[in-house]
């Protein structure tokens, strides 16, 4: 198991702000029947207790041109809902060798509170010297009237960073950094974004919220309840694992659990399965 891989010259690098309490799989899925996952048990995809597992952390990219954060994490204050408790990404970052100073851009895949908590501290830029990248869509939709009156971390992690001059938004296929480049991948939200990276002939993908349990890459068809555009989520996961298989790309998952949430998408009988690194 592995917390880092190297794409050429960009390694990436797991980092966790924080892993709540395993809980029933059916919070995260209600669609998904309990019996539906036995034939999963074999590859982990619940813990030995039958409860799920998720993390909510962030991946950096480094090479020696940039340090990229890919999402800021669910925060300095956990919702209760997750278990309360405080959010960990600054020690840990600092524990990995990364100051806030340091990166040079941050990379949201989708506007979802757990994904720009760290955007702001205390109404300041967490990374002082990053630009930091939406999708032009998701930003549409988070601001628009009847959404921004009940999404509060948009004004408090994501609107400020407009007005200091910081924000760029992002379309299908533009580069964000060098070897680096945004693919549209809606259906988790409206205008949710997954990075693919290029380095010296070797690629790989961060998913997002793509993929929240490494069930998905089986069961394409596994929507979580988060999943705001479930048939558009689908047919978006089931395009990634393709492009994935057929290049062969190293990938990223946000929520599979640290330590196996960087790996590959192998097919075995005409099934695939993710294999951790």
């Amino acid at each position: 198991m592995a917390r880092s891989a190297r794409i050429g010259r960009v390694e990436i690098l797991n980092i966790e702000d924080y892993a709540p309490p395993p809980f029933d799989p059916q919070v995260f899925f209600p669609d998904v029947q309990m019996d539906a996952w036995e034939p999963h048990r074999a590859h982990h995809a619940l813990d030995e207790n039958g409860k799920f597992r998720v993390s909510f952390g962030v991946f950096a990219l480094i090479s020696d041109d940039f340090v990229v954060l890919v999402d800021t994490g669910i925060g300095p204050s956990v919702p209760d809902m997750f278990g309360g408790g405080e959010g960990r990404l600054m020690h840990n970052l600092k524990e990995a060798g990364i100051q806030p100073s340091q990166v040079t851009a941050v990379l949201n895949t989708h506007l979802h509170p757990d994904h720009v908590g760290w955007n702001m501290t205390n109404g300041d830029p967490t990374f002082p010297n990053a630009r930091y990248y939406f999708s032009a869509r998701d930003y549409e939709h988070w601001t628009s009237e009847g959404v921004l009156e009940n999404a509060p971390h948009i004004p408090a992690q994501a609107q400020p960073l407009e007005g200091l001059g910081l924000l760029e938004l992002t379309s299908d296929g533009d580069d964000v950094a060098p070897g680096i480049r945004a693919l549209a991948t809606p259906g988790h939200t409206p205008g949710h974004q997954s990075f693919l990276i290029e380095s010296d002939g070797e690629k790989g993908i961060v998913t997002g919220d793509v993929i929240h349990s490494r069930t998905q890459y089986t069961d394409p068809e596994w929507c979580a309840g988060a999943d705001m555009d479930k048939p558009t989520a689908v047919a978006t996961r089931k395009a990634m694992i393709e492009r994935i298989v057929s290049g062969n790309l190293t990938v990223a998952s946000s929520h599979l659990v640290v330590d196996s949430n960087i790996g590959h998408v192998v097919e075995i009988e005409n099934r695939r399965y993710w294999q951790p690194l």
